[in-house]
């Protein structure tokens, strides 16, 4: 369970207040109610814990935040799941074969695995769930993951019927997978939200309602949710006593309480309110020696999009796909000072598009994020040196034939992401010479449509690898729905469609150092740091198991003694 608004800061870092909002009060109020004293809620097995953003959907064909993506991993399950080091467990499959040649992958499920309502989970389900995800008219943004298998990319396409999809069931409990060229990560795939199963008879009772609400919905998970009406920002997840492996689970409710400043989250636990939440900023040199206190460096990578395609207006188009300007805006940042002496919390400064640890040479086991590092400041994408931005910034206009350029920074309300809004708006007005930024703040829920719809001008935002490097570099290939700002370059699609179809792990290897390079020559988009993810929990809690990327078994194992 990753508790992360990642997309997880401060310009200067602000004192610790105790001071409520009237906002910041009433959840208190609210928690008082609902919530339990920490003592109290080891003997009931009950935890509440915060999380930084609304809950947008319980459909796993549309999921694409966060917190969607944390409350599906705790309420349903795939053909398999994620433990400790990111270490494939089995799930609904007890085990699983591929063939030599790779292209081939049958598993087998287990046959005590059923949905909230009793009825079994069948092979027949994770057809239809993997056929609806891929079907263009669910308009899935993840659909994309199932490139490689059978007419996957003809499907999307509307070449080809969803029903062609290379996936059948052999009876109730053997389903098979045929693959158009190996895939080095697709069983690490199967933990994701797109390719769980989905009950037929759900999805069509509620029709385009299924997943808005706790209710109008199937699971097949440890827990099922309960109290969520679509907007609201409490609700519970309620031990699925249908779950195939409930002796494992060991809380019997989880309640959830959007809480987006970490002040209100900190006082919250402070006074027993909370079982977990995160902090950030000064909080984190103020706590770090309380024995609640936890430290993830985590995979989640924190980055600027500027809008190629369609910002607010063309001038800014012209300017956004000027690279002097998407170059001059990353070499004016300062990462280093910014996250050892501004955020210091645990952050590191970004080396690339794609966070360290994701990903070891075939040849030597370096890091991907290393070897894929440039030092040439001009090439690096990542490298700081205000009088070259300054020196690009005059040549980006110069070319636009302006003078100066106005544009909105787009950034989520919640305080985590206070700093590092309030530090590039201030270096970029401050040191390239008529930059105006003007800083929008809005809830998560309304940022993440503003991406997917490329609504905005430069945007902030964030991603949480899951599996190798390709988990960051897909989304910039031309076309694909986490592409926001709409780069496009055909020599790295080339370069990506070596590393996604090729056996060979070494030229697999190359073709993403070699587009990870490529990209921030390009500066397609502007890394700024990986995230640490900081937490205060009660220690009470054990089994919580934070890997730093990839998925996480979320609240199964865990206990509160």
């Amino acid at each position: 369970m990753k508790m992360k608004q990642s997309v997880n800061q401060l310009t200067k870092s602000r004192p610790f207040k105790l001071g409520l909002t009237s906002t910041a009060l009433a959840s208190l109020l609210l928690l008082a109610a609902c919530g339990s004293k920490n003592a109290d809620a080891a003997t009931s097995k009950n935890i509440t814990v915060s999380i930084p953003s609304q809950l947008m959907t319980l459909d796993p064909t549309q999921a694409s935040d966060t917190t969607s993506g944390e409350v599906l991993n705790n309420v349903e399950e795939g053909l398999l799941t994620v433990g400790k080091n990111n270490k494939k467990v089995p799930g609904l499959a007890t085990k699983w074969t591929e063939s030599k040649d790779g292209l081939t992958y049958t598993f087998t499920l287990r046959h005590d695995a059923n949905w909230n309502d009793g009825k079994p989970v069948t092979a027949q389900d994770f057809v239809y769930g993997w056929r609806r995800t891929v079907d263009p008219a669910t308009k899935s943004v993840n659909g994309y993951r199932y490139s490689g298998i059978v007419n996957a990319d003809a499907v999307m396409a509307g070449k080809k019927k969803p029903e062609t999809l290379g996936v059948s069931a052999q009876g109730k409990y053997q389903f098979t997978v045929k693959l158009e060229h190996p895939m080095a990560t697709f069983l690490t795939l199967m933990s994701n939200a797109e390719f769980l199963p989905q009950e037929q008879s759900a999805v069509e009772k509620y029709g385009k309602a299924y997943g808005t609400n706790a209710k109008k919905m199937s699971y097949d998970g440890p827990y099922t949710v309960k109290s969520w009406n679509g907007t609201n920002d409490t609700w519970t997840l309620v031990k699925n006593n249908h779950y195939w492996n409930k002796n494992n689970i060991h809380l019997n409710n989880v309640n959830y309480q959007v809480v987006k400043t970490t002040t209100t989250g900190l006082t919250l636990y402070k006074s027993g309110k909370l079982d977990q939440t995160e902090i950030s900023g000064t909080q984190v040199k103020q706590q770090k020696n309380d024995k609640a206190f936890k430290q993830v460096l985590s995979g989640i990578g924190t980055y600027v999009v500027t809008n190629e395609k369609s910002p607010s207006s063309a001038l800014l188009k012209k300017a956004f796909n000027n690279i002097y300007i998407r170059k001059a805006l990353s070499l004016s940042v300062d990462r280093d000072t910014y996250t050892q002496k501004t955020a210091a919390d645990g952050s590191e400064s970004a080396l690339g598009f794609v966070s360290r640890n994701l990903g070891k040479s075939p040849k030597d086991g370096s890091d991907f994020a290393k070897d894929a590092y440039v030092k040439n400041t001009a090439d690096s994408g990542v490298a700081y040196n205000l009088k070259l931005a300054k020196e690009y910034w005059a040549k980006g206009l110069k070319q636009l034939g302006v003078s100066s350029l106005s544009f909105t920074f787009t950034v989520d309300e919640d305080d985590s992401w206070d700093t590092i809004s309030q530090y590039l708006q201030q270096t970029w007005s401050q040191n390239l010479k008529g930059c105006h930024v003007t800083l929008q703040k809005v809830p998560k829920t309304t940022r993440v449509k503003k991406l997917l719809g490329s609504d905005f001008d430069v945007i902030l935002t964030s991603w949480s690898a899951d599996y190798d490097p390709t988990t960051f570099l897909d989304m910039m290939t031309t076309g694909n729905s986490y592409n926001f700002g709409g780069w496009s370059s055909s020599e790295y699609d080339s370069l990506m469609k070596t590393a996604n179809t090729t056996a060979n792990m070494q030229t697999r290897w190359d073709a993403m150092v070699k587009a990870e390079k490529l990209l921030m020559k390009a500066q397609g988009v502007i890394p700024l740091y990986q995230n640490a993810t900081n937490y205060m929990r009660n220690p009470k809690l054990t089994g919580v198991i934070n890997n730093a990327a990839g998925g996480e078994p979320g609240w199964r194992g865990v206990d509160l003694k």
